[in-house]
């Protein structure tokens, strides 16, 4: 059903309502940050792209700004770290200037996480890129183990089990959360100025209420709307349409404002879901325990995490805490029993 000719008295109001409904159903579609792995192929690009651009690129600024939280396994840092001076003498500059941007720039953003290798085979696509390549190993079972979350490759052959397609795809995935966020910024841009004069109308009520009393208040809102419908009905029949006219055209305005920046977070959210690392076939516990940490806003103790997780993949606690203490090269504990997935590393 297409938007009115002309906007009836409520109907500002009603549309506001409805805008805002649907904004709220599309940010419920991406909650908190965004998991995603690094890989040392996305390293040597992303370092290379930082020298020629002189910024780092946004799969770092965007876990600095909380889109995403940037995960690395322990191994494949280790990897990295060894093949800067081959990514130096590539690009023609100093070893030390590699490891400055990589020490400053990127891994204060990055979590590191140490895979037990009995861990790493809870997920038959981890063995499947372990058996195309093995260096490949530890990232692919953290991500598995994250899923669904960004892949930060571009090497899609061997990361082809976790549903890497295309070499631009976790970087397309960034971009779309990108884009997220700045369409978000749109929609509640389009839903501000239509009900700016409401909110101000409120506001003053609420002043007049407090300066002269809800009687005298009542009285003159009153009076004004009767003078408004006066003046509207003394009008001439042309002027009459006119008026009637222009409050269509704007409602028009704000309305077609709306559905472009609503679908555009659609679009984009659609964008998001197609470049993830798909969720494993079936969670088990030590999954459902990795991402829950990941997602989470904060440092969760072990009560609050079983809390978040779902019945069926809910240790007791006691075991639960137990398991958090026994793997302090997975879960950095950041307050008195409050854990975070993965360690900073100490340069």
């Amino acid at each position: 059903m297409g938007p009115p000719s002309g906007l009836q008295p409520g109907d500002l109001a009603a549309l506001i309502d409805q805008m805002m409904a649907d904004a709220a159903v599309d940010s419920a579609l991406r909650r908190g940050p965004v998991p995603a792995v690094l890989d040392t192929d996305c390293v040597r690009t992303g370092l290379h792209y930082q020298l020629k651009t002189g910024a780092p690129p946004a799969s770092v600024t965007t876990a600095r700004d909380g889109m995403i939280r940037l995960f690395m396994e322990y191994d494949t840092l280790t990897e990295a770290i060894a093949r800067l001076p081959r990514f130096a003498d590539q690009f023609g500059v100093p070893v030390a200037e590699l490891r400055r941007m990589f020490d400053e720039d990127w891994l204060p953003h990055v979590q590191i996480v140490r895979v037990p290798d009995e861990l790493r085979q809870l997920d038959p696509r981890a063995a499947a890129v372990r058996d195309v390549d093995p260096n490949d190993y530890a990232a692919a079972a953290l991500a598995a183990l994250l899923s669904p979350c960004i892949m930060l490759t571009r090497d899609r052959h061997h990361f082809a089990a976790l549903g890497v397609r295309t070499a631009s795809q976790g970087v397309d995935a960034v971009m779309a959360l990108i884009d997220i966020s700045v369409g978000e910024v749109r929609v509640q841009m389009a839903l501000a100025v239509p009900a700016a004069p409401a909110r101000l109308a409120i506001a003053g009520g609420k002043w007049a209420c407090e300066r002269i009393g809800p009687v005298a208040f009542g009285a003159i809102l009153l009076m004004t709307a009767a003078g408004g419908i006066w003046w509207y009905s003394r009008q001439p029949a042309e002027r009459r349409e006119r008026i009637k006219d222009a409050a269509g055209t704007a409602g028009k305005f704000y309305m077609a404002k709306y559905a472009a920046a609503a679908q555009a977070v659609s679009q984009a959210q659609a964008d998001l879901r197609g470049c993830l690392v798909p969720s494993p076939a079936q969670r088990g516990v030590t999954s459902a325990v990795l991402r829950g940490l990941a997602v989470a806003p904060e440092s969760l103790s072990a009560q609050q995490l079983a809390d978040l997780l779902a019945p069926s993949v809910r240790p007791k606690v006691t075991n639960l805490r137990a398991f958090l203490r026994a793997n302090d090269a997975m879960f950095g504990q950041v307050r008195r029993g409050g854990y975070e997935l993965g360690l900073r590393y100490e340069l």
